[in-house]
């Protein structure tokens, strides 16, 4: 997979990629909002679908105790999951 592929899976392009990147290399970071979380895709960007699966007791345990220590919704670990998980096939 090359950069504008990946790019496109995330709804983004190389340009805003390359231009955010350097304004982080430079240290400017006075387009972020820091007051709001900023985790994985942008949600307003496309149709969302609710999923599900069942998932054993163990799982949700582990699956709680990560959500709980980095701040973040089970959504958005399952969501990271994915992610991960398309990302290592790509």
């Amino acid at each position: 997979m090359n950069d504008e592929e990946l790019c496109r899976m995330f709804g983004l392009t190389l340009d805003w990629v390359e231009a955010e990147a350097g304004k982080a290399e430079r240290g400017d970071y006075s387009s972020f909002d820091f007051s709001k979380v900023m985790d994985g895709m942008p949600l307003d960007r496309e149709k969302m679908e609710m999923v599900s699966a069942p998932v054993g007791e163990s799982r949700i345990a582990a699956m709680r105790r990560v959500t709980d220590k980095e701040g973040i919704s089970r959504a958005e670990f399952i969501r990271r999951a994915i992610d991960h998980e398309l990302l290592a096939t790509a």
